[in-house]
């Protein structure tokens, strides 16, 4: 009984409440939102590469004829001269073979002679004749195909170069055309340098400002290259071209082949392309009509709004924009598919979480 005076004014307040009609909504906080700067291109666009040092020719030397090695005097990593013996086959069998083919030259002759004074005295028929000029120019032949063996069997450098490989040991019976040696030419070493498609297709060497190597092993030192040619033909793997540029002569290190080089590029843009701006990848949202946005934050109200924008492919981690937004807009660089006209954030400090949609 004591309880119902309490009860009655509680009841009653809750009916009005409810026959009111009024709901009583809260405003959603402003979201969180991670910002950046839109950044202003320079004249010119940098681009950086693995590259690897090679030498401007290699070479695997081998014998036109076959036969067993009697002289092999190259150790890996020596350097020789152009001239300088690589190998020699055993020279017996064609010094010999050179000798009998003089000596059949030599029969040939004295017997195309003896025809020739026969067919003057009227005894010879020029059937004879002919028959013994044709032995003669065979034994001829023969002669000059011995001597070239001869040659043959022995290897010279053709170029100032260094032994990268022996590819055989000393005695061994060769066949021809099976590789000895490999000689590097290092007079000019190159840095090959992986290009991907897109910068095969965008980037002319007229505009390539500077062309810089370094090497782990030698900080603060960098080194001008200078382009040599472009491989048309990708990778079969990694599909990108092969472009070759050459280091300079006087190097303070022994540099050699296999070596890895990182390689600076630059570029100066077109006059059209200098006002060009970018951002990152996911500041850009695409729309269903496939336009693009970035969304400006405002400072004054706390809002964002969409702001239509052309792009002009990418840049590593980021976006070219070609018009849209000027250097130096705040833009919201995270979770812009949660984002609609006028929404209220606010700018994310380092010390909150990112308040992402799930």
């Amino acid at each position: 009984m004591t309880a119902r005076p309490f009860a009655l004014p509680l009841a009653a307040a809750l009916f009005l409440g409810a026959c009111s009609g009024e709901t009583v909504t809260q405003e959603a906080p402003p979201r969180l939102v991670q910002l950046g700067q839109v950044e202003a291109l320079s004249a010119q666009s940098s681009h950086e590469f693995v590259g690897r040092v090679e030498a401007r020719l290699t070479v695997d030397m081998a014998f036109q004829v076959g036969g067993q090695l009697a002289e092999l005097p190259l150790n890996e990593g020596q350097r020789i001269a152009r001239g300088d013996l690589v190998a020699q086959l055993d020279l017996e069998d064609f010094q010999r073979a050179e000798r009998e083919a003089r000596v059949q030259l030599q029969q040939a002759r004295n017997d195309l002679e003896r025809q020739q004074t026969l067919h003057d005295r009227g005894i010879a028929s020029q059937a004879a004749l002919d028959n013994a000029q044709t032995q003669y120019d065979l034994r001829a032949v023969a002669l000059e195909t011995a001597r070239r063996n001869l040659g043959y069997a022995t290897l010279e450098a053709p170029f100032d170069g260094l032994v990268s490989r022996r590819l055989v040991d000393n005695y061994t019976i060769v066949s021809p055309g099976q590789a000895i040696a490999r000689i590097q030419d290092v007079g000019e070493l190159r840095v090959s340098i992986p290009v991907s498609e897109d910068m095969v297709a965008t980037f002319d060497q007229s505009n390539l400002r500077s062309l810089t190597a370094t090497f782990s092993f030698l900080p603060g030192r960098s080194f001008d290259l200078e382009p040599r040619e472009l491989v048309s033909e990708p990778d079969a793997a990694s599909r990108t071209y092969r472009a070759i540029a050459a280091l300079p002569a006087d190097l303070p290190a022994n540099i050699l082949p296999g070596m890895t080089a990182s390689v600076s590029a630059e570029f100066a843009r077109d006059a059209e392309q200098r006002a060009t701006v970018r951002v990152p990848v996911a500041a850009v949202a695409e729309r269903p009509d496939g336009s693009r946005v970035v969304w400006v934050y405002d400072e004054t109200t706390g809002t964002v709004s969409a702001r239509p924008v052309e792009t002009d492919g990418l840049s590593g981690a980021h976006v070219i924009l070609t018009s849209g937004v000027e250097p130096g807009t705040p833009i919201v660089t995270a979770g812009v598919s949660s984002l609609y006209e006028g929404m209220a954030v606010r700018p994310l400090s380092q010390s909150e979480p990112l308040d992402l949609p799930r």
